[in-house]
């Protein structure tokens, strides 16, 4: 399946709307009080599938930006690669929040998630991304994650890992050893600070600043609900409760 969508958000402030939505199968596109979701209408991404997602925030905008569930990456009958890419373009004095549910990497799917976060020199983000490394007692599929964020048209992060049965150092002490459950996120606009870390026996989390305003977070763990406790301790200014 071939399927994209498109989205321009325009008005002032907390107060703007959706002023054109574009969209074909697998997506569909709805409002819930102040967010604006995704919905899918067909399970996908399957192997074979090539998905492609466009947000437009137009300027002095403010956009909550979600889905309604976990995202499933299903395999094919024969094993395939699918694809999925997000652009979001963030205009001047504009902020943009990014925080979908969970994306759920199926044994014996094979997938690509690339976001693509443009900023405007004065926009401010948050950025998160979530994944759960396989479904209850099964491995995870192979996925590689590639997120980048520019301000400016210069780069402030540019991530990208590799995640499954074989990918080399995806197991490693240096990667995410034996954890189930992955988050990314970059916030812009927010006080960087000092980098900072929490590290427990099967759960760890770090902050790490690129610019006096900007901060990369990545975290790990066995399941949701530790490392989310572990970032709510760490990086409260994510805010992964609402």
């Amino acid at each position: 399946m071939k399927g994209a969508a498109h989205v321009r958000i325009a008005g002032d402030g907390a107060r703007a709307l959706p002023v054109d939505i574009r969209s074909e199968p697998p997506f569909a596109i709805r409002r819930s009080g102040g967010r604006i979701l995704l919905v899918s209408s067909a399970a996908a991404p399957v192997g074979g599938d090539d998905l492609a997602l466009e947000i437009d925030v137009e300027s002095g905008a403010h956009a909550d930006i979600g889905t309604v569930a976990a995202t499933m990456v299903w395999p094919s009958p024969v094993r395939s690669l699918s694809v999925m890419t997000t652009t979001i373009r963030v205009g001047p004095g504009a902020r943009v929040l990014w925080r979908p549910h969970p994306m759920v990497s199926v044994a014996g799917s094979d997938h690509v998630a690339t976001t693509t976060v443009r900023l405007a020199a004065d926009a401010t983000a948050v950025i998160v991304e979530e994944v759960a490394l396989g479904r209850h007692g099964e491995p995870s599929g192979h996925l590689e994650l590639r997120l980048r964020v520019e301000r400016a048209g210069r780069p402030l992060v540019h991530h990208v890992e590799r995640f499954g049965p074989g990918v080399p150092g995806a197991g490693s002490v240096v990667s995410i050893g034996a954890s189930r459950h992955v988050v990314q996120a970059v916030l812009v606009g927010v006080a960087a600070g000092e980098p900072r870390s929490a590290v427990e026996p099967d759960r760890a989390a770090a902050w790490l600043p690129v610019a006096d305003d900007a901060v990369a977070v990545l975290a790990a763990g066995p399941d949701r609900p530790s490392v989310l406790e572990l970032l709510a301790a760490l990086a409260p200014e994510l805010d992964l409760a609402t």
